[in-house]
């Protein structure tokens, strides 16, 4: 990083990284909460797969490693793929959740016991 420009895209990158993973819990609403379980859960997926592509790169320069900020840059955009791919994953969890009914009460008899009434023939 030796240009002002390369500086701000790598800052720009980091942010755009942290607001693909924010997130709320469905359950309680807290942010802070909800993205550090989406960082959690999508951290050793974007772990792996930056090391294979680190991998790749070094194999195909013949054996140099990029710079560490060319292995964040990679990193950060393999967890906005994985951040966006999760928060909608989360997402449709939550919806599907709202649209189910919930079943409230069963069925009983008029004499309020709660036996289903024998129909064999």
């Amino acid at each position: 990083m030796k240009t002002l420009h390369e500086k701000i895209t790598f800052i720009l990158t980091g942010l755009a990284y942290v607001l693909f993973h924010l997130g709320k819990m469905p359950d309680t609403g807290s942010v802070v909460v909800g993205t550090t379980t989406a960082l959690l859960n999508t951290l050793p997926f974007e772990i792996a797969f930056t090391y294979l592509i680190v991998a790749f790169i070094r194999r195909t320069s013949g054996g140099r490693r990029p710079p560490w900020d060319r292995i964040l840059r990679i990193f950060f955009t393999v967890g906005i793929v994985f951040g966006l791919v999760y928060n909608l994953y989360v997402r449709g969890a939550v919806e599907q959740l709202k649209q189910e009914p919930e079943v409230t009460a069963t069925r009983s008899l008029g004499d309020d016991s709660r036996n289903e009434p024998s129909y064999w023939a």
